[in-house]
């Protein structure tokens, strides 16, 4: 049976053995997703507009996609069970796990890359140029920021004491504080390098790309049934490998697909959890 074929038996296969308990009417409360705003909320989402409305006619319930001011208000809403589903980072995503008992249902393809960037007018060649100087950080809590300050540390750049490092709430004022001259460079993920605006994006240089590091999970709130959660995860993978909204999906995200965890994934992330419940303390 050829790949195409083998996939989609797999997928209904799935689907017809689960209880459509989601979809007995159309009148049933919205399923709230709730996404990560590691960018702004106006591009994220009309970005999950073809997902959402997948969800939404598959499941014959209404979908909502909705995000919140900062990484902190988003993880404090998603301890607090506000949202059915959650989008988020791999480090959030386990203390999820740990904190509350969500559970991993699949993870963004692929890993995301940790960049730093300067500006085209005040290039810099070595990561040494950064002492006593000013470095930007996109989300200062993002698993790319705790690795990228890991990977500083190990050659002998230490936060505070070699340089200093400026947070900017989303991607899309990063790029315009490196070119102003606000700071050296700065510290982002490849998805939210692209999402710098052209303009601005024209006028930066990367210096280099330091380490990849998961990509965004998929988790169910556990205030979700088992096999509501199964069926979304069947769905999910369906997006991700048929349709043309899949399609349009990740032409605007820069995601490749949407895959099965691997077996271990969440408890790599573990020497991130101390680190990550530090910098998702409320000031």
């Amino acid at each position: 049976m050829p790949n195409t074929l083998r996939r989609r038996f797999l997928y209904t296969t799935l689907l017809s053995g689960l209880a459509p308990r989601w979809a007995q009417a159309q009148s049933a409360a919205p399923l709230e997703i709730g996404v990560l705003p590691n960018i702004s909320a106006r591009v994220l989402l009309a970005q999950y507009q073809p997902m959402r409305e997948f969800l939404a006619r598959e499941l014959k319930r209404p979908v909502q996609v909705s995000t919140a001011p900062n990484w902190i208000a988003f993880q404090q809403r998603t301890l607090a069970q506000d949202y059915d589903v959650v989008v988020t980072a791999a480090n959030l995503a386990r203390l999820a796990q740990l904190d509350r008992g969500y559970v991993p249902l699949a993870v963004y393809a692929p890993n995301i890359k940790g960049m730093v960037i300067c500006a085209n007018a005040r290039p810099i060649k070595t990561m040494a140029e950064l002492r006593g100087q000013t470095l930007a950080l996109s989300n200062p809590q993002s698993l790319v920021t705790l690795r990228g300050m890991q990977w500083l540390a190990e050659a002998g750049l230490e936060r505070g004491r070699d340089f200093k490092t400026l947070n900017t709430p989303t991607d899309d004022s990063v790029g315009n504080l490196v070119v102003r001259g606000d700071a050296i460079a700065a510290m982002l993920s490849g998805g939210e390098y692209r999402a710098i605006p052209d303009a601005v994006k024209a006028q930066v240089t990367v210096v280099t790309t330091f380490a990849e590091v998961a990509g965004f999970i998929v988790m169910a709130s556990p205030k979700v049934a088992a096999a509501d959660a199964r069926e979304l995860k069947a769905l999910l993978l369906k997006f991700s490998a048929d349709g043309n909204e899949g399609k349009a999906f990740f032409g605007a995200t820069g995601f490749t697909g949407i895959r099965e965890l691997t077996p271990g994934l969440m408890e790599t992330l573990d020497p991130y959890v101390e680190a990550t419940r530090k910098v998702m303390t409320p000031g």
